[in-house]
């Protein structure tokens, strides 16, 4: 009896430890996939790491990368409707791949109405060809 009941208190404890908290802290990485826009064939993901608590690591990687380099950006709005002038600019995807530092926190990026975008090239920047809604959807390593 006495050993069931130190059994339910300790799974007890275990649950409630995993309650409340900040919603806001991020123990690893945020995952946004990304879906391929305008038939480009250029699904991918984005990989979002906290470098400190003002800066945010941004890593893109794309499948079948155009020869061009190709600007990226995270936008307010989502895929569906974004807003065409760019919250933050990231390094241009260069055979599928970007790295950028930006200087906002990750919590300041995820549930906050923010999605990345890849464009085809410069010369064709109306022409989306990857898009990711910046959720809480997929923290991966946490």
């Amino acid at each position: 009896m006495l050993r069931t009941a130190l059994v339910l208190v300790f799974a007890a404890t275990l649950v409630l430890a995993g309650c409340g908290g900040d919603d806001d802290e991020f123990s690893g990485d945020v995952g946004v996939p990304l879906v391929a826009q305008n038939d480009s064939g250029q699904d991918g993901e984005a990989t979002l790491s906290e470098v400190d608590s003002e800066t945010t690591r941004v890593v893109l990687e794309v499948e079948n990368p155009s020869v061009e380099a190709q600007p990226a950006h995270i936008h307010r709005g989502s895929c569906e409707n974004l807003d065409p002038q760019p919250a933050y600019g990231l390094e241009n995807v260069v055979d599928g791949k970007s790295t950028t530092e930006v200087n906002v926190a990750v919590e300041d990026l995820v549930d906050k109405g923010l999605a990345i975008n890849v464009h085809k090239s410069a010369e064709e920047s109306q022409v989306y060809v990857s898009c990711g809604d910046i959720e809480d959807i997929a923290q991966v390593n946490p």
